[in-house]
Parts: structure tokens; sequence; C-alpha cells
């Protein structure tokens, strides 16, 4: 038992329970301890080491007040460390939680054996650990961490076609000849390279805790596309492909397409209309009423008139297009161009014009009341900052519509959408309708096989055998059916990375649509970017 001052207040320690005891006897003419007097006393007595109840110390000082006879009271104990070791659920990191002791013992020890309990073999930081054992404490202390995998990457696939584009004839940006050159056609010979394949970098694995393993994410092996007519990889260079034949180049995705070329004077009144299966070169231009149906690429010199030119590739026009208006008393009839590709559309400017490109659309100069559709992006006044106005008629393009300006002062109605893809809607429509149509005759197929099994005299001479047989065929087809349409609906673009682009103006009149997003313009806005942003379109500055 210890005693401190004044004699009326003692505090007995029991140091095999740990329990402090205060004891206070009254003595008269002796000052009844308060709350400082009782935190001094425990000072002098070298007790705060230990763990002390500030309500029972002050319970204490409350009843010493009016007691009238000697009592006794716990205020504090001897109490030891205590410890938290938490691991993620992934075992790749632990945490030390320490409350130091107040009188009692630490528990580093401890700390260490339920380590070791824990099966932590890897990824001990050791100086940290040692550090939060010598202070006492720490709260939620990083104390292991194991190896995260390091992740590899896919195959990449780089053009090789940039070089032979910076060879097209240079273009004077202040002569509205300059843009002659914009439809110049890339042509390769045999041998070109034409594109370089990154090879796959391989993950690394990590280590966990307990030294495990972490198995590195697998990257899926991916080399050129089968669809590379024309090409060839080179023969003591797997990652390198080169034109098998001489042409006209076109980009796929992880390939390169060539097609071979024909060339025409014009296509008018003395050819009458083109079908050709490759690529045509015209001389120069495509006159009023014709039609071209190419499978590549078709590359014009002169003008498109109000023809109709479909392609299953590009289609270059280096003089425009230019469809018309007639007026007759009273009526004023407009005759548009239409231009249909399933590669990219490329032209000087277009006017009145029905424009489709399952890729992208660039117009040097103006595009004025056309209907424009891209399965990528629509790119107008590339060259010349001067031009590049989307008047009036409507642009629809998968990620972005770009142009110095949208609209037009005299606040002509034009429309911009982004954010849909309408080819990949069309093919997923034709697919289900494909689809139903499989599956009605897998349906007329079971009955026929329920018929002859009421009916075996029917099935007689192999012909319930072909039946069953041709039931297994359309069961495959409808199961691969339903395989593409979940592909296609998984391929459906997302409007969030879509955006317009207005480099200088948005004039009024102009609508906005990303995705199911519509946005009127009502007033003369500068240059900007509209995207989505928390489902809503946002305009802001370049």
């Amino acid at each position: 038992m210890e005693q401190t001052r004044p004699q009326s207040l003692s505090f007995n320690f029991d140091r095999v329970s740990g329990e402090l005891v205060a004891v206070f006897t009254p003595i008269e003419g002796v000052q009844v301890p308060n709350l400082v007097i009782l935190k001094q006393a425990l000072t002098d007595g070298g007790f705060t080491k230990l763990y002390i109840d500030e309500a029972q110390v002050s319970d204490f000082a409350a009843k010493a007040t009016t007691a009238k006879e000697a009592f006794s009271q716990k205020i504090g104990e001897r109490r030891d460390g205590e410890f938290l070791l938490e691991l993620s659920e992934d075992f790749m990191e632990a945490y030390l939680t320490l409350v130091p002791p107040q009188g009692g013992r630490a528990r580093a020890v401890e700390v260490v054996n339920e380590i070791r309990a824990r099966g932590i073999t890897h990824g001990i930081m050791h100086e940290k650990l040692r550090g939060a054992l010598s202070a006492g404490h720490c709260s939620k202390l990083l104390v292991a961490k194991g190896d995260e995998p390091i992740e590899g990457q896919q195959a990449r696939f780089e053009s090789l076609l940039e070089e032979k584009e910076e060879e097209l004839a240079e273009v004077d940006e202040d002569a509205v000849v300059s843009y002659a050159d914009l439809g110049h056609l890339l042509l390769i010979n045999v041998g070109d390279p034409l594109m370089r394949r990154i090879p796959t970098v391989e993950g690394v694995n990590g280590v966990n805790l307990k030294g495990q393993a972490v198995l590195a994410k697998p990257i899926t092996e991916i080399t050129f596309n089968k669809d590379c007519v024309g090409t060839e990889v080179k023969e003591d260079n797997p990652d390198l492909l080169v034109a098998a034949i001489a042409g006209q180049p076109s980009l796929i995705t992880n390939g390169v397409k060539i097609n071979p070329i024909v060339e025409i004077e014009d296509v008018d009144l003395s050819t009458g209309n083109v079908t050709f299966s490759g690529t045509v070169k015209i001389k120069g231009d495509v006159k009023t009423g014709m039609r071209l149906h190419v499978s590549g690429d078709v590359f014009v010199h002169g003008t498109v008139e109000a023809a109709e030119i479909i392609a299953g590739g590009n289609v270059f026009v280096k003089g425009g297009i230019i469809g018309h208006s007639e007026t007759q008393p009273g009526v004023t009839t407009s005759i548009a161009a239409r231009i249909k590709a399933e590669g990219s559309v490329q032209a000087l400017f277009a006017e009145s014009a029905l424009i489709e490109a399952r890729q992208d659309i660039m117009i040097a100069g103006n595009a004025r009341q056309c209907e424009m559709m891209a399965g990528n992006e629509i790119l107008v006044g590339k060259t010349n900052p001067k031009l590049g106005q989307i008047i009036g008629g409507r642009a629809q393009a998968t990620m972005m519509v770009k142009a110095v300006a949208l609209g037009s002062p005299s606040a002509a109605t034009t429309k911009i959408q982004v954010g849909l893809d309408p080819y990949l809607e069309e093919k997923l429509r034709a697919k289900e309708q494909e689809f139903q149509k499989k599956l009605d005759e897998l349906d007329r197929t079971i009955k026929q096989l329920a018929h002859y099994k009421q009916n075996p005299e029917k099935a007689k001479n192999g012909v319930g055998e072909e039946a069953e047989l041709k039931r297994k065929l359309l069961a495959q087809e409808v199961k691969d059916l339903i395989a593409e349409q979940t592909e296609m609906k998984e391929d459906l673009i997302a409007a969030e990375s879509a955006r317009i682009v207005a480099v200088k103006t948005v004039y009024e009149g102009v609508e906005m649509r990303i995705g199911r997003q519509v946005w009127q313009v009502l007033s003369d806005l500068g240059g900007g970017t509209a995207q989505l942003q928390g489902g809503k379109i946002s305009f802001g500055g370049k």
C-alpha cells in the first residue's frame, strides 16, 4: 500500500489483481480532496501509467465532499496492451492496430506469433513493424503487402501506310484547287510493308502474403485479320504484313485490304451504268442520273452530279458532290446525289447529297443541305479553317461529328447526332429476322418428326432420318444465330464516348443529339465540344 498527501486521502494498489482503490477518511481541519488534488495525488504516487477511470475519479471526489466516515472506491486498474491484425480478402495486405499498455505489458511477442499463425511469410515490412512495436501503438498500419501481378499487353497493330500518304501531292491551302489533292488514291506495290504487329507481352504473376502465386490476367493472342485480301505475311517476319498485289489499300481491324483498280474516263450515257467487282478510277465526272456499283473503292477526279455511287470500299471525290434542285411553276424538286460506301467518303464539298459511310465522312469545304450518316466520324473542314460548315440537313455519326461551324447565321435547321451506330442496329434487325425464319423452319421440322412418330409408315426409305438430320442442322443454326445476336448487341456503341465538336461556331437552330439526349441551340455559341456528362449533354470549351 502506498500513501499520498493529504493524509485523509490514500491509494491502495493490488499488484496481484492490478486494481487501484482510492480511500478517503474525513479529518477535521483537513481539506476535502477535489479533482485537482486527486489527479495531483495520482501523479505524485506514480499511478498515471495505470488505466484511470475518469468517471470513477469524479464520482469519488463528489462523494468525498459529503462523506461523514471513511470510504473506498476502485478508480483504476492495470491493463495489458491489445492488438488487431487484419488481412484483406485477397491476402495481399495486412494491417496492424496496436493499443498501448496501461501499467501492464506490451504484446509484441503475441503480434509476431499471430503473423506466423496467420501464415504470413511474404511481403512483411519489417522496418515499419519494428517501429510500430517499439512505439507501442498504431492504427491500421500496413505492415505486409504482397506483390501485385503485372498485367501483360495484348498484341497491337501499327499501320505503315502513313509514309505512303505523305507522298501525295502538296496542297496549297490558299487556293481552291488545292483540294484536288485530297482525293488522291493511295497506291501500293507488291512487297510494300502495310502493317506491323507488335507482339503480345505476357503478364508477370504476383505473390500474396502466404507466398502463393497470384496469376496475371491471361492475354488472348490475336493475329492479322483473316480478311486481309491481297496481302501476305512476310516470309522471314511473321509480324509484318506486306502487299501481295499492286493496288489501293484500306485499313480494316488488325489488317489491310487491297483492291485491284480499273480506270474509266467518265460515267455517262456512253458507258452506261457501271457494275464492277473491284476498284474503279474515274478520270472525269459521274453525270446526273448514272449509277455506279462496285465492290471496291471509287475514285472520281471530277465531280459527282445527281448520280448514285454504291461502293464496297471507300469513295474519293476530288471535285465535290453536287445534287441540285429543279424549279417549275410553283414547285421546287430536290434531286440529290447519293453516295453509299462500306468504307469512308472524302469530297471537296457536298451539296444536296445523301452520303452514307460505314467508316468516316470527310468533307474539305462545306456540306450544305446534306443527309450524312457515318459509322465512325464525320469531319468537315479538314484542311481550310475558312471553310468547313455543316449548313442545314443532318449529320449522324457513331463516334464524332466535327466541323469548323455548325449551322449558319440564317438559323437554318441543322441536325447533328452521335452515339448510336445505325449500321449495327440495321444488321441486328436483319439477323433477328433471319433467326425468326430459322426458328419457324425448325418448328415445322419438329412437327413433321412428331407426325412421322405417330405414322411410322410415312418415315420409311430414309425420309425420317433426313428430317432428323435437318432438325439437327437447323437447331445448330439457331444456336449460332443466338450467339451472333448476343455479340452484336455487346458491340452497340456507348454514347458516353461520343462527341460533337465545333471548332469556331455553333449557330442558333442547331439540334444536337447524343445517344437519346437532345439539345436545341437557342442562341449562337463559340467553339466547343458537346458530350454526355452524367447522362446529360454538356457543352464546353475546345
